[in-house]
């Protein structure tokens, strides 16, 4: 039962330690050109991820096949170390540097620090959501390119029309905000049930 529980604590160390080579790699690989061109964010992140994995798979498995063993653990245990750390940065990424690029309260909220005034009343909020994160910072733009992008939207000689992949997402959003229902229906029901 102890050497288990040590196993299982290397096991945790290695996956700590992982986590942050795949926190390194993928900070590293936003400051290349490397998938520079996705528009959507969270997908880069998401893709050096994998690619970050790939790697650490890559370097791992020799080394622990050829060693026999990597800091006590087995390749099976080593391999599984790393795919949870995949999947923990993956959630991570999806938390924590995603939605500093996307959210309005983010923005509010370092507008306000940057400015000396005090107090805001709800029309210079509003305002600042509408002229300055909506207009300004071109951010309905950057959601219609992405959607282009990923194909959930196509551009017409008018505009913009939804794509059956698009349509097909909205139908997945909808299974799964009946099972995890949402406070505030407007944004999967625009025009109600």
């Amino acid at each position: 039962m102890k050497e288990e529980c040590l196993m299982l604590l290397r096991a945790v160390a290695v996956c700590i330690v992982l986590c942050v080579a795949i926190a390194a790699v993928v900070a590293l690989l936003l400051r290349t050109p490397l998938l520079a061109g996705q528009k959507a964010y969270l997908y880069r992140l998401l893709a050096y991820d994998a690619i970050a994995c790939v790697v650490l798979l890559a370097v791992l498995v020799p080394v622990t096949v050829k060693r026999g063993s990597l800091f006590g653990l087995e390749l099976s245990s080593v391999v599984m170390c790393v795919g949870l750390s995949t999947l923990a940065m993956a959630v991570f990424l999806s938390l924590g540097p995603m939605p500093i690029e996307r959210s309005y309260t983010i923005y509010s909220l370092a507008e306000m620090t940057d400015s000396d005034k005090d107090v805001y009343t709800y029309e210079e909020i509003k305002d600042q959501f509408i002229e300055g994160f909506i207009e300004e910072a071109g951010e309905s733009q950057k959601r219609i390119d992405e959607q282009v992008y990923i194909g959930n939207l196509e551009e017409t000689d008018g505009g913009y029309r939804i794509t059956a992949k698009g349509q097909r997402l909205i139908k997945l959003m909808r299974l799964v905000e009946s099972i995890f229902p949402v406070p505030d229906e407007t944004c999967i029901y625009p025009n109600g049930k």
